[in-house]
């Protein structure tokens, strides 16, 4: 996969360009998830609250070479962190 067609399927599922670069939406439980674009590789992460502050934690990653969308129209390809 390239990263261009990567980002029209994250568009088409409801995600957002942020002021970064990256994509992000809210769930209507107020969670907040993101694609973190890089040059090679695309990492998912959520955001959380820790203690008084905001971080992003990784759930999965994976390199546009290894990633493909299947028939149904998900995401295959990502690995997620142990």
């Amino acid at each position: 996969m390239i990263k261009q067609k990567f980002i029209d399927w994250v568009v088409s599922k409801g995600y957002t360009k942020d002021s970064y670069g990256h994509y992000q939406k809210t769930s209507d439980a107020g969670t907040v998830t993101r694609f973190k674009i890089q040059a090679s590789s695309v990492r998912y992460e959520r955001k959380a609250h820790i203690v008084d502050h905001n971080e992003w934690l990784r759930s999965a990653s994976g390199y546009y070479k290894d990633l493909s969308i299947t028939h149904e129209g998900k995401l295959s390809g990502m690995k997620r962190r142990v």
